[in-house]
């Protein structure tokens, strides 16, 4: 093999480590927030009408930044995606709509190369997990960022760490019927099925209206 050969290869493997290394110190938390300072998507101040944000500004910026095209990962409102998911994250960080709409496109992205191909849909810099992560340390001990933090974690195949997070869930709001949901889909990839009957008990004596824990307890014959 020539020099230049082994040169060429050499810097090849050096732009590729690059590459990696800028996707995974690219850190979420030195984003600046849209407004000065991150807010509460449960607090009464994100969805009250102001002189300034009429209607509330969550209605403002999910009006501009969270149509249903961006939601569906479909295409942006108001540039390449995930930009308006990323708007909305840096102005209120624990979105659970937007939260779940970045896992989504972070794995639809990563794992399709027809998506990664279509128009203005753009290479995620920043991890979902380390906007996960910024939200629960910005506002702590919400069982709703857990749950849907959670069902990232059981997208990627990590069921045990989904399953601390739903436990973490229920720790904070113990009638938390989506938790408990969630947990049953969790307990059936560890095959605890017995607990996996429990949650789903339950989620179900609660009216969770979605039938697919059943139907796995079903076709597994542990009804």
């Amino acid at each position: 093999m020539s020099r230049s050969v082994v040169y060429q290869l050499s810097l090849t493997i050096f732009c590729l480590m690059l590459l990696a290394s800028t996707y995974v110190s690219a850190s979420c938390n030195q984003m600046a927030w849209k407004r000065g300072k991150p807010f509460d998507y449960y607090a009464t101040e994100t969805r009250a009408s102001t002189a300034t944000f009429r209607g509330g500004l969550l209605h403002l910026v999910e009006n501009y930044h969270l149509t249903p095209d961006v939601r569906n990962l479909v295409r942006g409102a108001t540039g390449a995606m995930p930009g308006d998911l990323l708007f909305v994250l840096n102005t209120i960080p624990n979105h659970p709509v937007a939260l779940d709409a970045y896992s989504r496109y972070e794995h639809r992205y990563h794992e399709s190369a027809s998506f990664r191909e279509q128009k203005f849909m753009d290479r995620p810099v920043h991890t979902a997990d380390c906007l996960f992560q910024r939200a629960d340390r910005v506002f702590p001990n919400m069982a709703e960022t857990k749950v849907v933090w959670a069902i990232h974690r059981y997208r990627k195949g990590e069921y045990e760490e989904s399953e601390d997070l739903l436990r973490q869930a229920i720790a904070l709001q113990p009638n938390y019927v989506e938790a408990h949901y969630n947990l049953g889909l969790v307990y059936i990839e560890l095959n605890q099925f017995e607990l996996a009957r429990r949650h789903a008990d339950v989620a179900y004596a609660a009216g969770y209206p979605l039938p697919g824990l059943k139907k796995k307890l079903s076709r597994l014959g542990q009804q």
